[in-house]
Order: C-alpha cells, then sequence, then structure tokens
C-alpha cells in the first residue's frame, strides 16, 4: 500500500453500506481517516430494492445517521445494487468519474469483507485501498443484537416500525 497523505487532486472514495443502528468506532475512524487523506470524500451507501434483515434501514435514514460527520464539502450518494458486477463496476466508475474535476483520480475504500476483490476482478479503473478495522464491531452482529432488546415506546419507534412494515409490504 502506498503512503497516502493530504491530497487535493485525489477523491476520497468510501463504499459501503453501514446498515447498523448506530456508527461504530470503526465507522467513525474510517471516515475521519479518508478526510485527513482528501480534501474531498464522498460516501457511496449500497442501496437494495427491498428492505430486510441485511438491509434493514433506508439510504435517508443511513444519511441522517453519517451527516454529521460530513464537512461541508464531502457528499452521500446512494449506489444502487445491481446483481451483474461487471455492470455494477461500471456504474461505480462512471459515478465516481462524474464527480472528478480535470485532472482529479480517486482511491476506493472498503473495510473487511468489503467490495474490493470483486471490483479488481472485472478491472474497474480506480485505485483500492482497504482499511483494517480499529475494532470488530461487526454490521451483523449490531443488527442481530438489535433483534433481541425490546425498545422502550417513543413516537419515533412506534413511526419507524410503521414505516418500515409499509416498506416492506410494498
Amino acid at each position: 500500500m502506498k503512503k497516502l497523505f493530504k491530497d487535493s487532486n485525489t477523491l476520497g472514495v468510501i463504499i459501503s453500506r453501514m446498515q447498523v443502528p448506530y456508527l461504530t468506532e470503526s465507522h467513525i475512524n474510517m471516515i475521519r481517516t479518508i478526510q485527513e487523506r482528501h480534501n474531498k470524500v464522498v460516501i457511496f451507501l449500497g442501496v437494495t430494492h427491498q428492505i430486510n434483515n441485511k438491509n434493514p434501514l433506508s439510504f435517508d435514514i443511513r444519511k441522517q445517521m453519517i451527516q454529521p460527520l460530513m464537512r461541508e464539502h464531502d457528499i452521500i450518494i446512494p449506489l444502487k445494487d445491481i446483481d451483474d458486477n461487471k455492470e455494477w463496476v461500471n456504474q461505480v466508475d462512471f459515478l465516481t468519474d462524474s464527480l472528478l474535476y480535470k485532472g482529479e483520480t480517486a482511491i476506493l475504500y472498503g473495510g473487511r469483507d468489503s467490495f474490493i476483490p470483486f471490483y479488481k476482478k472485472d478491472n474497474g479503473q480506480f485505485d483500492c485501498i482497504e482499511l483494517l478495522p480499529e475494532d470488530n464491531d461487526s454490521g451483523t452482529e449490531l443488527r442481530n443484537l438489535a433483534t433481541i432488546k425490546l425498545p422502550v415506546y417513543s413516537r419515533e419507534i412506534s413511526e419507524a416500525i410503521i414505516y418500515t412494515l409499509n416498506k416492506v409490504l410494498e
């Protein structure tokens, strides 16, 4: 891996799902690290066409969760799931390229079990770096823990349950 430094000509791109009830220290450290390395950061949040156990949160909810960490010029964009990996790689490259000014390039970042091997296999055009987690938090484990604890009533909790059921039944 190349030694990285603040580079105004390189866009830092995070590709992730962040399907967790709260951002872990690993998520926060990843975002902060990439912000330290790049003047401009984009987060592509993976979105699926259907809410399920692995993808319980909408793009908008996750964006609201992440937004407080973002700087004025950083952005969060949905990235649609596509079954064809080559087509997905083309989508990533097209979206990333559309955010670049002349003379800029991008570095794509992923975490444990990320998109990187699939992106490289189908000849994505940008460099990729895998960031190792600072702790052992797993999104799957956090989602499983969230299903065990009965939430305390609040208007927001009730609205969230109704919203989710309506989305699942659409």
